[in-house]
């Protein structure tokens, strides 16, 4: 019994401490955006690098497409990263990876059976990064963010 107690007062205890891992992803993968769009945007090689990306995937537009994206994760990136806007930051981001993913990661799966597929398929950094960004945005940003701030001076 005693033990029983223990392991639920650690679970609460760990309970307490979520906004920790909420930080750690949400900083995490708003730099991973903000590093990505910074260099798309300021480094010519890497703007041709996703501009033939974009034309070898059929996507419409790959000169302003190229800038569009970067400019999203840019800027939705930071935004991750503060804790500002984070729901839209979230599904902005989110719709950069799953075109990214139709367009061209999914593409790169050579896995025949159902199974080896699916393994390959959660594999990939976009999947990953959009089950992130999805629990983001349905966790919100925790308590250490812009948001919270904003939130906690309005009162609603």
């Amino acid at each position: 019994m005693n033990a029983m107690l223990w392991v639920r007062t650690f679970l609460s205890e760990l309970h307490a401490w979520q906004w920790v891992g909420i930080l750690v992803a949400r900083i995490a993968v708003g730099l991973l955006f903000f590093l990505s769009g910074r260099s798309k945007l300021l480094i010519p090689e890497r703007r041709e690098q996703m501009r033939e990306t974009l034309l070898a995937a059929h996507v419409p537009f790959p000169e302003f497409n190229t800038v569009f994206v970067s400019t999203v994760e840019f800027t939705f990136g930071l935004f991750l990263v503060l804790g500002l806007a984070t729901p839209l930051a979230c599904v902005m981001l989110g719709c950069v990876m799953i075109m990214a993913t139709a367009t061209t990661a999914i593409r790169n799966i050579k896995a025949p059976p159902l199974l080896g597929w699916l393994s390959e398929f959660l594999y990939l950094p976009e999947v990953l990064s959009l089950v992130i960004l999805v629990w983001l945005f349905l966790s919100g940003p925790g308590w250490f963010s812009v948001d919270h701030l904003i939130l906690s001076r309005t009162r609603l």
